[in-house]
């Protein structure tokens, strides 16, 4: 077994910043009152520290069998047993394999992410005293600073991610360049945020939302149980609102989880948990006997400047907390008071200033000129999503949409995204309707949209649109002309090429007692006209709406 590595951390200055932007954080979540639930555990000598100070970047070279690189080719899941090498430092029968989602993954002769866990053939052996580390490819994020900014903010709000820094990595003597090193998810994580490290941790590796078969990795519950996770989705189901919230409370840490909920839509992590039940892990802690939700896969961030403050949640849980009015206003004044703490402006760009300045005597001049860039984009993202939020929340509360009839206009369209090369206007079609008009530029991902406010029920959007040399993207979702309803995917093609005037729809529903829903007329092209008649443009209601249930305080 190899000696353990050497403790190389960077200077004080650096580690003395990142304590003191945790704690600063910290201490004004504590003078908002912004949480009850227990403060987030922290070691005086969290284990692997030196692996995550500012500045950080590990030579990783890693040297795999010919014999394994063909298993990795055919099985990539599996792990195979390789040499890896740190500095002096080399690690025999350490166990590999590739990770990653649709988005990110890459074979083994591309640029793959890796998961690696150094005591699994070997029980012993640990990596700075950890059994586990990812190395993500970051190919999402040219910034490769997404994933270390996300897990910072979740931390210094009080829920437990794990630490991340940087790698260069090596496999086969081939440059496979700058990656993100990510602290795994083991006992070693679990004992610098919890009391105990002995509870259920579940990945959602099956895709897999609460109310379905989860993998366990760790617990020492019998193999099979998982009555704590389906005490949950039971909680979450439950039809009386009232009972429901304090059943959720009964097997679920609400407080971090709301405080979760805020954070995702906050950042606009549209592939975490709570809009796309994806990237999260679950703790059962035994120590208050509750379930505590995990962020992971963050390296997809603020994407949107403008998405919705209140969005249509897809997870079960989030959708089951935001059906009761005290969850609808827990997670209002969490969102509020997390914008103004932990998403301060000038403090998170202050932070990123300290990333590069750290980084910056590990990295080539054209590699420290890249970065610098995306982090400036970065910057500007975090900026253009705070003041879209603060102008969200400012504005009055939305109305129940009134039906007559089963119908309702839809008032208020407001443009998105508009196009450089194109524009989105008001305008005549050349046969003289009035529409919402769309002229693509070379790369248009843009929409009209409308907020509406909608009870529990089933919903059809209609409209009718006409298009003129529409030419899809080779690559994205939704591509074509069509009309569509935020948080949910497109039920129909959309149109492309020239098509004349006709119908369009989109069909969905509404669970919660009341929703805010987003309604779009959008256009995915890199060429063409799209125009949509201004007056056709309607809420259906298609289905029976339940009776509101009551809810008491």
């Amino acid at each position: 077994m190899p000696s353990p590595l050497p403790n190389h951390s960077a200077g004080p200055l650096f580690r003395c910043g990142a304590a003191l932007f945790a704690a600063s954080l910290l201490f004004a979540l504590a003078a908002t009152r912004l949480s009850t639930s227990p403060a987030l555990r922290v070691h005086p000598n969290l284990i692997g520290e030196e692996l995550f100070t500012d500045g950080a970047v590990h030579d990783i070279a890693v040297e795999i069998a010919a014999r394994e690189v063909e298993s990795l080719r055919a099985r990539p899941r599996e792990y195979v047993a390789v040499t890896l090498r740190s500095g002096p430092v080399v690690f025999q029968r350490v166990a590999l394999r590739l990770k990653g989602s649709s988005g990110s993954f890459r074979a083994v002769d591309d640029k793959p992410a890796l998961t690696v866990d150094f005591a699994r053939f070997n029980a012993g052996q640990r990596f700075h005293g950890l059994r586990r580390i990812y190395l993500n490819n970051s190919v999402a994020d040219p910034s490769t600073l997404n994933e270390q900014f996300g897990a910072e903010l979740f931390r210094a709000a009080g829920v437990p991610a794990p630490r991340v820094s940087h790698a260069r990595v090596r496999l086969n003597g081939r440059e496979l360049g700058f990656y993100v090193l990510k602290e795994g998810f083991t006992e070693d994580f679990l004992s610098g945020s919890f009391r105990r490290a002995d509870g259920n941790l579940y990945d959602n590796d099956l895709g897999h939302d609460v109310d379905q078969v989860m993998h366990r990795n760790l617990g020492n519950s019998a193999q099979g149980d998982q009555s704590d996770v389906i005490a949950l989705a039971e909680a979450a189901r439950e039809p009386d609102l009232d009972r429901r919230w304090q059943r959720l409370g009964g097997v679920l840490d609400l407080d971090r989880f709301v405080t979760l909920m805020a954070l995702e839509v906050l950042l606009v992590h549209q592939d975490g948990y709570c809009l796309a039940r994806n990237n999260f892990r679950l703790y059962h802690d035994p120590d208050s006997d509750h379930i505590v939700f995990l962020p992971d896969g963050m390296d997809q961030l603020l994407g949107l400047a403008n998405f919705p403050w209140k969005p249509h949640f897809a997870g079960l849980v989030a959708a089951s907390v935001m059906e009761t009015p005290r969850g609808q206003k827990r997670y209002a004044e969490r969102f509020a008071s997390l914008l103004e703490t932990v998403f301060q402006v000038e403090r998170l760009t202050n932070r990123v200033d300290q990333w590069l300045t750290a980084l910056r005597p590990n990295l080539s001049a054209s590699e420290f000129q890249d970065l610098s860039r995306e982090a400036a984009t970065l910057k500007k993202r975090r900026a253009e999503r705070h003041a879209d939020l603060r102008r969200q929340l400012a504005e009055p509360e939305l109305k129940l949409l009134e039906f007559t009839n089963g119908e309702a206009r839809v008032p208020a369209w407001f443009k998105v995204d508009e196009p450089a090369g194109g524009r989105l206007d008001r305008a005549r079609s050349p046969d003289g309707v009035a529409s919402l008009h769309f002229v693509a530029g070379p790369v248009t991902s843009a929409s009209w949209r409308a907020k509406v406010l909608l009870r529990r029920g089933r919903y059809r959007f209609v409209g009718r649109g006409a298009t003129a040399g529409v030419t899809p993207l080779p690559f994205g979702r939704f591509q074509g002309a069509g009309l569509r309803v935020g948080g949910r995917t497109r039920t129909k093609a959309g149109l492309v090429g020239d098509a004349p005037w006709q119908p369009l729809t989109a069909e969905f529903q509404v669970d919660a007692a009341t929703e805010e829903v987003e309604l779009l007329c959008e256009l995915v092209a890199g060429r063409g006209e799209f125009w949509v008649d201004l007056h056709s443009l309607r809420a259906v209601k298609i289905g029976p709406t339940p009776p509101t249930r009551k809810d008491g305080e």
